[in-house]
């Protein structure tokens, strides 16, 4: 299984996310581009409905609607780290090729023949998006050489205004990560409240 696939199988604190379509802030903003909170579950549902993404046993004490809050926060973070590579690919004024594509599964799964299995229960439009936005940073990489990249990728993560909507968390620009929102307060007991 790629390292991709498996950096996503992680899974920790359970973040209810039903509901959050409605929210008028978006689940991320990257400069001047948004991932709206629809787009960002719908993305969500797509990793969790792979099972060779995500173990399906990992989700089975999960409640309805909600999901592992340390899988949502890798997927935000993954989703940021194609967001700033694809405003650098706009920026170069570089273009996606069948053999860019071809560069992308092959840098995924070794063999291109194996992103049917791997992608076999991801819609045919997310596979494609995602193959995509691995191939977007391939182009970056490419265009700028190893030494240009690496500068570049330390600035625009410097640079770039870069939020999540806090009922995901905060991003933090120093360790360039998602940090988990605080874990809610139990409500204090009667006797609490009367002590002085």
């Amino acid at each position: 299984m790629p390292r991709r696939l498996l950096a996503l199988l992680l899974a920790g604190l359970v973040l209810a996310v039903a509901g959050c379509a409605d929210d008028v802030s978006p689940a991320v903003r990257v400069g001047s581009s948004t991932l709206s909170n629809d787009e960002l579950l719908d993305e969500i549902e797509q990793w969790v409905g792979n099972p060779v993404a995500v173990d399906a046993t990992q989700m089975a004490g999960v409640t309805p609607g909600a999901y592992p809050g340390e899988l949502v926060r890798q997927l935000i973070r993954q989703r940021i780290d194609f967001m700033v590579h694809n405003e650098e690919f706009e920026a170069q004024g570089l273009t996606l090729d069948d053999d860019l594509r071809e560069t992308a599964l092959t840098a995924l799964f070794g063999d291109p023949s194996g992103a049917e299995e791997a992608f076999s229960a991801f819609s045919d439009e997310f596979a494609a998006e995602f193959t995509d936005d691995v191939a977007r940073q391939i182009a970056v990489q490419e265009a700028l050489g190893d030494e240009g990249y690496s500068a570049w990728i330390d600035d625009a993560y410097a640079e770039l205004d870069i939020e999540v909507n806090p009922r995901y968390g905060t991003w933090d620009e120093q360790a360039q990560q998602i940090v988990a929102p605080p874990a809610a307060q139990p409500a204090p007991s009667p006797a609490d409240q009367s002590a002085p």
